[in-house]
């Protein structure tokens, strides 16, 4: 775009008169040339002042009567009562309805999840989470057993079981803190070559078997036993995680 195209659509551009294809070429050029830069911020600055400056004319009811009446417009009238009010109780209605609509999807899918899956859910994502952090969300490393339970002491309201399993190829690496099922958990990391391990534990009344899940593509073991809960997370083969989950059921 040249200055002489420029200077002709200055006034609308500023009066946002012009479309995106044409607001973009001048803006391209207006940012490269000092000379029309300067002559859009006089407009701007001049509808500024004017805007500012309180010189918007409001005609009187009456002429504006008068005009109307003289371009044999018809006269505006304004909605009687009972139509206001049936409009407003339309609208009304309209957003009643659609909050009733949309607290019953949200509701059919959260009873549609069972718990086992939204629980899976979240221990997947603290496993993601803490895959991320520095080293790897681990609080306290350690591969002993002495360890990493007393560590657990006075930030758990329970005492979780550690064992490690290095003589059946599953090495403990140590231990962190983490939240699932709207409670404090102990979570006991371990490491199958390059594979990590979560076990989530936190007490649970009930008692459960076994039961497999999968994930965005991880595999989770869960089960109840001795008053705990236990979640186990890993990118491990089913058969893999089905052996470590044996053996923290013994």
């Amino acid at each position: 775009m040249q200055c002489q195209e420029s200077n002709k659509m200055l006034d609308a551009y500023v009066d946002n008169e012009i479309d995106v294809l044409q607001s973009v070429a001048l803006e391209e050029h207006v940012a490269g040339c000092t000379e029309c830069h300067q002559k859009l911020q006089s407009r701007q600055a001049l509808r500024k002042s004017i805007q500012s400056a309180g010189l918007r004319y409001t005609a009187p009811p009456e002429l504006v009567k008068d005009v109307r009446k003289a371009l044999r417009i018809p006269e505006e009238r304004s909605a009687g009562p009972r139509w206001a009010w049936f409009r407003n109780a339309a609208w009304g209605f309209a957003a009643a309805t659609a909050l009733f609509a949309l607290v019953a999807v949200s509701l059919f899918f959260f009873l549609r999840t069972s718990a086992g899956d939204r629980l899976a859910q979240q221990s997947t994502d603290a496993y993601i989470r803490s895959m991320v952090a520095e080293n790897r969300g681990i609080d306290v490393i350690s591969s002993e057993s002495h360890t990493v339970k007393p560590w657990f002491n006075g930030r758990l309201s329970f005492s979780p079981k550690v064992v490690d399993f290095a003589d059946k190829g599953f090495s403990l690496a140590g231990g962190r803190v983490d939240y699932l099922d709207s409670q404090t958990a102990a979570v006991l990391v371990y490491k199958r070559n390059q594979h990590v391990i979560d076990v989530f534990i936190y007490p649970n009344a009930g008692r459960s078997g076994l039961s497999m899940h999968q994930e965005r593509g991880y595999n989770i073991a869960s089960w109840s036993k001795d008053g705990m809960q236990y979640w186990v997370v890993s990118d491990l083969n089913q058969g893999e995680m089905q052996q470590l989950a044996g053996l923290l059921r013994e």
